[in-house]
């Protein structure tokens, strides 16, 4: 029976030190994420404002690698990311700031498919009036409910960003866009998660 309470005496003195030891760190750790200071992140240094700095320095603009290899035009289109979920702002090239060189540049982006022109553009009352031919319209029809807005959207986007305009109002040879799923006879603001 000594030798049970021999075990029994050392096993609750192990118990107890292991107990303190815990209690120790524990407190011993509060008090050191106590004493460290905040951190803080670096200012930014402050450039002088002239005509070269953007008035928002937040708000980096979007720019291509290599912005005119055809000494054309340095345009954003606005392209699907690789899960197909929202719109992502990337520089392109184009041949001119014409309304179908944009198209074009979508094109190219594989966010358009080819064949896509446009027919007639026009600013009434702050809004895009863009009229597309036959092949747009197809090509929203038979892409399903994602890729239409991924195609709608892409358009609207980087003509809306390219033209200084809120809304843009999407025609196909002069009839309202109706792709199975909704008529969009009404202007469109631009989104990057349709």
């Amino acid at each position: 029976m000594k030798k049970r309470t021999l075990i029994v005496i050392v096993v609750l003195i192990v118990v107890a030190l292991i107990a303190a030891a815990c209690v120790y760190g524990y407190v011993s750790g509060r008090q050191q994420a106590q004493e460290e200071p905040p951190v803080s992140e670096p200012e930014k240094p402050t450039e002088p404002e002239g005509p070269d700095t953007p008035d928002k320095p937040d708000e980096e603009p979007v720019q291509p690698d290599n912005p005119n290899p055809s000494g054309g035009e340095s345009v954003i289109v606005y392209v699907p990311d690789e899960q197909g979920e929202t719109l992502t702002p990337v520089g392109a090239d184009a041949k001119d700031d014409s309304d179908q060189a944009l198209v074009d540049a979508l094109i190219a982006a594989n966010s358009l498919p080819a064949g896509v022109e446009v027919q007639s553009a026009a600013v009434e009352d702050g809004v895009l009036k863009l009229d597309m031919n036959a092949a747009y319209g197809e090509a929203v029809r038979a892409s399903g409910t994602t890729g239409e807005s991924m195609l709608i959207y892409s358009l609207v986007n980087t003509f809306a960003q390219a033209r200084g305009v809120e809304q843009v109002l999407i025609t196909v040879d002069g009839a309202p866009l109706e792709t199975g799923h909704d008529i969009y006879d009404y202007p469109l603001t631009a989104n990057s998660n349709p």
